[in-house]
């Protein structure tokens, strides 16, 4: 059996959150953990966030994620619309705004593609198969109707791309994150203890900790070593779906889980908890279904995302959260 403790509450901060007034609301509905996604806005941003959550909550730690080895759409003056069956083209020339085609954050991307290959993207809300590679552009094929927005994940799970485990971006990320003093780094598609290791030697501030984020076929193989070299671990669902199997998905995570019970390492379930919750003042109830199992099978955190970043119940959202929490820790306990 997993052995429980108190529930964590991370809770993203976003356009909606980064104020004072509605970070000591979401900490009084049961937020533990502030997140700030390092693949959105801007550092100056980001510098403001963090000043603001340490002076309003002095308690809560901080966690940035930073972009690492996941691709994505740069930030477009443009973001195109497209129909089921429209020609769009993904492109590695940064000088292009998505008007015409749309620029990747890999210069490398066009290498590793081919006709035939499938293209999700924005956690497989948007899907595409390869037409044709033509220089330095990537010519798909729309299979959803859709709109391809800025710095939305890119994923591509039959492709093996050759990236180094430290991006350029990843050291300017790890320097910023320790000048801002932030607690912990959540680092993308991690896929080994070197990986994590690699990470580690760019921490001068011992008190950082590291976050890896499991979320793809490698990380799910290497899984017990990355466990082991990480101070925590993040089940990243919308990733992982997209490189894997949707069908899946929850078995992964209770695998993850049990593992991670194993080496006594915390874990943060994150992606779509309370999703419905980002427009509707209620959540289904698959969703408090899934939350609910989440708990039993040992999560010591779950994280809400455009929930309370760009969401219209933040304050609900968090304490909805924190309300299934307690109604899990009650039933344990009369179990127990």
């Amino acid at each position: 059996m997993p052995e429980y403790s108190p529930l964590g509450i991370v809770a993203t901060i976003g356009p909606v959150s980064a104020n004072r007034e509605m970070l000591l609301a979401l900490s009084d509905a049961g937020m533990t953990m502030a997140r700030l996604n390092g693949s959105h806005n801007t550092s100056e941003w980001h510098r403001r966030t963090i000043r603001l959550i340490k002076e309003t909550l002095p308690g809560v730690p901080v966690l940035l994620d930073i972009p690492g080895r996941k691709i994505r759409t740069v930030p477009l003056t443009h973001e195109p619309a497209f129909r089921t069956g429209d020609v769009i083209i993904l492109t590695t020339d940064r000088q292009h705004d998505g008007s015409i085609k749309i620029p990747v954050n890999f210069e490398r991307f066009h290498e590793f593609m081919m006709p035939g290959l499938e293209i999700q993207a924005d956690d497989g809300h948007l899907s595409f198969t390869v037409e044709k590679v033509c220089g330095r552009d990537v010519h798909i094929r729309a299979k959803v109707d859709g709109v391809l927005r800025s710095r939305k994940g890119i994923n591509v799970p039959q492709a093996r791309f050759e990236r180094p485990l430290i991006t350029e971006h990843d050291h300017k990320m790890m320097a910023f994150a320790q000048e801002n003093d932030v607690n912990f780094v959540g680092v993308s598609f991690v896929e080994s203890a070197g990986h994590v290791a690699a990470i580690r030697n760019l921490i001068t501030q011992k008190r950082l900790g590291v976050v890896s984020k499991l979320e793809n076929q490698g990380g799910l193989d290497h899984m017990d070593e990355v466990i082991a070299a990480s101070d925590m671990v993040m089940i990243d669902r919308g990733d992982l779906a997209v490189e894997t199997s949707p069908e899946l998905v929850c078995l992964f995570q209770k695998h993850i889980l049990a593992a991670a019970q194993r080496q006594k390492t915390p874990v943060i379930v994150a992606t779509e908890l309370l999703n419905t919750m980002i427009e509707h003042p209620y959540p289904t109830k698959a969703e408090i279904s899934d939350i609910t199992n989440a708990v039993l099978d040992g999560a010591s955190f779950l994280m809400l995302s455009g929930e309370t970043a760009i969401g219209s119940y933040p304050v609900e959202a968090t304490s909805r959260l924190q309300r299934i929490g307690q109604a899990v820790s009650a039933y344990i306990h009369q179990r127990i």
